[in-house]
Formats: structure tokens, sequence, C-alpha cells
């Protein structure tokens, strides 16, 4: 066998496994999902991207949250992420325009609970993080 093929060889076979313990690593870490629901019912169609309308502007992509223990500890920040509107009646409208509200998707990584925590955004007053009991208890949090 040429040198070359067994040094290539090798290289590709350490490059996999490289890899395959960063995907491990990342794996590994626990993160969850706090779904941020902002009912500023504007009219817009459903399934679009969205930040908050109306008395809810400063909650768009890019402002700063933070996630409070009961205590005040700040355990987890960053931006908020784009939101995607869903139709606020639970009627089918279809693809035309229609009440909405914005819902966000916050990716939280190094929590397993939420439990007891609450949610402020760009230094407002925090809003307290609940499990919404007809999305399978998913945490969340909704704006008013």
């Amino acid at each position: 066998m040429d040198w070359r093929v067994g040094v290539v060889s090798g290289a590709v076979a350490l490059t996999a496994l490289v890899g395959c313990a960063a995907a491990d690593t990342e794996s590994s870490e626990t993160s969850l999902t706090v779904r941020l629901v902002i009912p500023d019912g504007n009219i817009r169609p459903p399934d679009v991207p969205c930040s908050g309308a109306g008395g809810f502007r400063y909650a768009h992509p890019e402002a700063s949250y933070a996630i409070e223990t009961a205590d005040g500890r700040t355990v987890a920040s960053g931006s908020l992420p784009q939101g995607t509107s869903e139709a606020a009646m639970n009627m089918d409208l279809g693809e035309q325009r229609q009440p909405t509200v914005c819902v966000m998707l916050i990716e939280v990584s190094g929590l397993e609970s939420v439990e007891h925590h609450s949610l402020s955004i760009d230094g407002r007053p925090p809003k307290p993080i609940r499990p919404n009991h007809n999305l399978d208890d998913i945490p969340e949090v909704v704006l008013r």
C-alpha cells in the first residue's frame, strides 16, 4: 500500500472519530424550549415570521431576555428568536389574513426544568413560566 493512501485513510478515520465524539458531547447537553406567546392580535396570515406588534413591540427578535429563579437569580439569558404567527381563534379561516398571536420558541441550554422560574424581556418585570396543559405541559409564558 502506498504510504499516502495510509496517511489519508488514517486522517479520514481520525476525523470521523472526532466528529462522533463532538456529536456525543452536543447531544448530552441539557436543553428545553420555552414557548413565548405574544397575544398582539395583529392581522396577518398564519405561519409567517412575526414579532410583537402594538403594545408588545418590545418583544422582537434580538431583544434580550433572562430566565430567573424564584429568588431573582438569572440562570439563562440570550436574545429572542424570530416568531411565527398562529391563528388567534379556533376557527379555520385558511391562509387569509386574520387575528393572530406571535409565538417565539426560546431554546434554553443548561437547564432541565424551569419550574418556579420567570422570564424577563429587555429588563421588564418578569412573567411566570407555566406548563401549558394543552400542549403536553411545554413551559410557556403568555405576555399580558
